[in-house]
């Protein structure tokens, strides 16, 4: 583990119930990810760890991205991952374990997921955020639709639905103006935010031109004529950025890296 990583986002409420734990072995050692039995965890973990759904290696344009990074980290420049949806932090460490150099912004809504991404990210230049990523500032509610600890969803909730305990809504520009500056720059989004894609992109969506490689999960199969993924589909039809699909995922990269 390099000198001077973190610990992402504070001290973690401990998750209720046992906990089971699985070892990595990585290039930053081995680590202990934490997992609860009886769950959809082992599911994300599979996704992230055996079918490598969010692998950049395999890109036609690895060589051109991992030369990019290495020129901005001989310039000193730290590249800043945003992870939305971030479940129990298996792709977040993922991210971590790949590069090293990176600040991390994990960002999941459901308070049990939350609990375990914490002890996850212990000790890795992460912060966590239990907030609804969103297309702009306001609260928004749980939605459990059966589908397990993977499955939660997050709906906006204004006027009298608005409630003390709702949720904070964040959105990737917000994050972005807090965490971009000099010395760090925006290198990577992942969304897997079970259909409130929809709303993101009906809000600020300048950061897509300032961000190299984007990863989505769209959810039309999930919510079908729900129009879930019309937004990322209008925003991005005329950006100059090339598209490939691996796993349950959309993977965008813009046409100039920076």
């Amino acid at each position: 583990m390099s000198d001077g990583w973190v610990l992402g986002g504070g001290k973690p409420t401990p998750p209720a119930g046992p906990l089971a734990c699985v070892e990595l072995n990585s290039a930053i050692g081995k680590r202990d990810l934490y997992l609860r039995e009886n769950s959809t965890d082992a599911g994300a973990i599979k996704q992230v760890f055996e079918e490598q759904q969010y692998a950049v290696a395999h890109l036609f344009r690895w060589a051109e991205i991992s030369e990019f990074l290495a020129r901005k980290q001989r310039a000193g420049e730290t590249p800043l991952i945003i992870d939305a949806g971030a479940n129990i932090g298996a792709a977040t460490v993922y991210f971590a374990v790949h590069f090293p150099n990176a600040r991390i912004i994990a960002i999941e809504p459901e308070r049990g997921n939350f609990d375990v991404l914490q002890k996850n990210v212990e000790g890795l230049n992460v912060r966590c955020v239990q907030a609804a990523l969103a297309g702009a500032p306001g609260r928004a509610k749980i939605v459990d639709p059966g589908d397990g600890q993977w499955g939660f969803r997050t709906a906006i909730a204004a006027g009298k639905d608005v409630r003390e305990n709702d949720l904070a809504c964040v959105t990737i520009a917000d994050i972005y103006a807090q965490e971009v500056k000099p010395g760090v720059f925006p290198f990577l989004v992942k969304m897997d935010i079970e259909g409130a894609e929809s709303d993101v992109f009906t809000g600020d969506v300048s950061w897509i031109k300032q961000t190299p490689l984007f990863m989505i999960e769209l959810h039309d199969w999930l919510m079908p004529k729900a129009g879930t993924a019309s937004g990322f589909l209008k925003t991005i039809a005329h950006e100059p950025r090339d598209f490939l699909i691996r796993g349950e995922n959309i993977y965008s990269i813009a046409h100039q890296l920076g």
